[in-house]
């Protein structure tokens, strides 16, 4: 009788410690896409960043094109305390051959992963404007949202979302 509640114990601790490690030996390594590197927070928003690049992906998640920009100055952002901004555009003339600046205020926020703004260029499409965050960090900011309707035309057809790395400044 000894001899099988012995047996039985050290079954039962047995079975416990494989239990209690199962979960380091399954885990695997979750995906970068997806992983937030900094928890997301107001505070680290808050300043001047300016668009270094801009990703276009497929269904997949793999990179179809990329665009650093062009002719003109990036796209510098000032993220306010307050939930505003300031985001200033520039655009090639043709014409006259020079880079036109395009100022335009909005607004923004930040709820749990996900980044919305507001501004004239959103409103036209698709309205206020929803991002995953997949990285928020003092010097970086990286978010990714589906492809806009209005956008369509202006990229690949397998493209269906886009990836924006801004920098502070």
């Amino acid at each position: 009788m000894k001899k099988i509640l012995l047996t039985a114990l050290s079954s039962i601790v047995l079975c416990l410690s494989f239990a209690a490690c199962s979960d380091d030996d399954d885990s695997t390594p979750a995906s970068s896409e997806n992983v937030i590197l900094s928890p997301p927070n107001s505070e680290k928003l808050i300043g001047k960043w300016v668009y270094e690049k801009e990703s276009a992906l497929d269904a997949d998640g793999k990179v179809v094109s990329i665009y650093f920009g062009d002719k003109c100055p990036s796209t510098v952002v000032d993220f306010k305390a307050d939930g505003t901004l300031v985001e200033t555009v520039y655009f090639y003339d043709d014409m006259k051959d020079v880079c036109e600046p395009d100022t335009l205020n909005g607004k923004w926020s930040i709820n749990g992963d996900t980044f919305t703004e507001e501004n004239k260029y959103t409103e036209v499409g698709e309205g206020i404007s929803k991002h995953t965050i997949i990285r928020l960090s003092d010097d970086t900011f990286e978010i990714e949202a589906p492809l806009p309707k209005y956008l369509a035309g202006d990229y690949k057809p397998n493209v269906v979302k886009l990836q924006y790395i801004l920098k502070k400044l």
